[in-house]
């Protein structure tokens, strides 16, 4: 046994050749999407991988690993929050009263509120990271492994999840490798690192300022209407109670929230996946309903075990894909180096995640729709990639409208024209000049 983690990291094309230490403490790496970090860290773990450039080898590391999975989905595995919290303990005691009074005590230390009896299908996807971080550290591991698991969090949650780390450290000695794809996060590591397609370097700390961008509202005649607006999860607290909105001649409307404010949720009632408790929300143009596309939260669930060719295939069968708009949205998916003949035959589980959702968010812009509704579109994706990202959407507003859900404030806040707060329930119609506010 050891108290440190230890490997050698190989790029043989780049002539890389490196071994690296890590003892107690949290160590940040960044990357882009691309650059293998979930292939990382099951490299370290000696867990099949897909092809990467770089190998990991001659592995040292303590006992009792624990990995927090990208897809917070993948590691539950329980009907219940309370479920979930004890089964990590009951796979290493059998003392009821013991695993009691444990989860008693994990249920203080969550950053959110609800019954022991919600299903975590229902929770926002940075609540269900909160959980699965309290759930790693529950059995007291000597290292963690985070493979982009705290992407969802909001700052202020992802730093009280950060405090909890923290502490879960000082009191244990645990070594935590956070591998992540938002660059803002090496501010919080004891060592701060990042990884490139060719090599593992330690941060310069010189980052780009993220562009503004040219607003396309105006005349778009668009309106949405929310009129009293209730809404509450089985088991779980009040999402909505009587929300009003009335937001009118908007291209690109940002939706954006603390964790379990109800982003997702409030896209799902305009959608008619979920029903509201009471009262409504109506959205049209120029007094006629719309055609709409969402790309979920979680993507996967859009195509299931089918590849991303047959559910293109479908589009286009259904009228939503006109086939003569295909080699564009291939040549638009080519910019962002992702090769059409590659992936066209992949299934969601064969891609990594932030991939799967840029190949659909591309589709979906490409389709007739009168408005796609993004959720969460820049979660995985490097800087670099986001930046392309908001360029890409910035041609597509030149004629079409969007909603986009998201945490980045910085992302939204940069090209949307108007921004729902469900936090504050306010309506904020200048957010670049709040934003550029907050900076100075």
């Amino acid at each position: 046994m050891t108290d440190f983690l230890q490997f050698r990291l190989t790029f043989p094309r780049f002539d890389f050749d490196q071994t690296f230490l890590f003892g107690p403490g949290l160590h940040v790496i960044y990357g882009e999407s691309g650059t293998g970090k979930s292939a990382f860290i099951n490299q370290i773990l000696s867990e099949r991988t897909q092809t990467v450039n770089f190998e990991i080898s001659t592995v040292s590391c303590p006992n009792g690993i624990q990995k927090v999975f990208q897809n917070p989905d993948t590691q539950i595995v329980s009907a219940s929050v309370a479920g979930e919290l004890a089964f990590s303990l009951e796979c290493k005691s059998r003392n009821t009263q013991e695993i009691f009074n444990q989860i008693t005590e994990l249920k203080k230390e969550l950053i959110f509120e609800c019954g022991d009896q919600r299903h975590p299908a229902t929770l926002s996807g940075g609540e269900k990271e909160s959980l699965n971080i309290s759930t790693a550290f529950s059995v007291s591991p000597k290292c963690v492994l985070i493979d982009d698991g705290l992407s969802f969090l909001i700052e202020h949650s992802k730093e009280k999840m950060l405090s909890f780390i923290h502490d879960k450290i000082e009191s244990t000695g645990c070594i935590v490798l956070w591998l992540t794809s938002d660059h803002h996060d090496l501010k919080y590591g004891k060592t701060a690192w990042e990884l490139s397609l060719s090599s593992l370097l330690e941060w310069s700390g010189e980052t780009k300022p993220f562009p503004s961008f040219k607003r396309h509202s105006d005349e778009s005649n668009l309106k949405l209407n929310c009129h009293q607006l209730s809404f509450s999860y089985t088991g779980g607290s009040t999402v909505f109670n009587s929300l009003n909105c009335d937001i009118e001649n908007f291209s690109a409307l940002g939706i954006s929230g603390s964790n379990g404010s109800g982003k997702t949720t409030f896209a799902k009632i305009l959608l008619d996946i979920e029903k509201p408790s009471s009262g409504d929300i109506q959205i049209s143009k120029n007094g006629h309903t719309l055609s709409m596309a969402y790309l979920e939260q979680f993507p996967e669930k859009m195509i299931g075990a089918d590849s991303i060719d047959l559910f293109i295939d479908q589009l286009t069968q259904a009228k939503k894909l006109d086939p003569l708009k295909m080699n564009h949205a291939i040549n638009n998916l080519k910019s962002c180096q992702i090769e059409w003949e590659q992936i066209k035959d992949k299934t969601a589980l064969e891609l990594p995640w932030s991939t799967l959702r840029l190949i659909l968010t591309i589709w979906l812009l490409n389709c007739n729709y009168d408005l796609v509704i993004l959720d969460e579109p820049t979660f995985g994706l490097g800087r670099k990639q986001v930046i392309n990202l908001a360029h890409y959407l910035q041609l597509y507003l030149k004629s079409n409208q969007l909603i986009i859900i998201s945490h980045d404030k910085e992302f939204i806040y940069s090209f949307c024209d108007q921004i729902l707060d469900l936090d504050q329930q306010l309506l904020i119609t200048e957010p670049f000049k709040t934003i550029s506010n907050e900076k100075n």
